[in-house]
């Protein structure tokens, strides 16, 4: 079984409305602290003191839990992204529609299928198939090229990383100190590792190559 890149650009987009909604809810509770605090420090055996810090407490509580849902589809978006499936072999396949429904035809125009379809197919396969190779062969000897989202980890990461130590970094803080959607963290520092850019060790440490 694969995913389509449809069903994972779906996944990708909540989580960047899940990241969103987060982010909002930690600054509610940080522009209504200090109002808390206010109200607390001028009445504090206040009924409205109490309802204030009340409704603090539920909306932090909220936001700790956006940001444990934030980390479950987080790993989600991992395994379906190593799930997606090729789109290679279904453009490799067309030609073969074509032919087989030719193949249904009567056989007063069989001759005629031949003719439209048996002798053009080798100049189209030549075609797609000389600039498939030299296109392999190209990629295979040049670095893969990053995005720019990989490219916006990758200053982040120059900041907070070095060549020495290893640090633990969370998707979450990656995404925010990009500047990139949480949903695009996983796939980016899958690709600096593979440039070798960035090396990982375990799951979430990291130093620079």
């Amino acid at each position: 079984m694969s995913i389509s890149p449809s069903t994972l650009l779906a996944l990708q987009k909540a989580g960047e409305g899940l990241h969103t909604a987060r982010e909002a809810f930690a600054q509610e509770v940080q522009s209504n602290a200090g109002r808390v605090v206010g109200i607390v420090a001028s009445e504090p055996f206040s009924s409205e003191a109490d309802r204030a810090y009340a409704q603090l407490r539920a909306v932090a509580r909220m936001a700790h839990e956006l940001q444990s849902i934030e980390e479950q589809l987080k790993t989600m978006y991992g395994g379906a992204a190593e799930m997606m499936q090729p789109e290679t072999p279904v453009i490799v396949a067309l030609p073969d529609h074509g032919r087989r429904s030719h193949a249904h035809q009567g056989a007063g125009d069989l001759d005629e299928a031949e003719d439209v379809v048996v002798k053009p197919a080798p100049r189209r396969q030549s075609l797609k198939t000389k600039p498939l190779r030299k296109r392999t062969k190209e990629t295979a000897s040049q670095p893969q090229r990053l995005s720019s989202n990989d490219e916006k980890v990758l200053a982040h990461l120059k900041k907070v990383l070095d060549r020495r130590s290893w640090v633990t970094l969370t998707q979450g803080t990656i995404a925010q100190g990009a500047g990139i959607p949480l949903g695009s963290v996983g796939l980016a520092m899958r690709r600096l590792v593979a440039a070798e850019a960035v090396r990982e060790r375990g799951k979430g440490t990291y130093r620079l190559a």
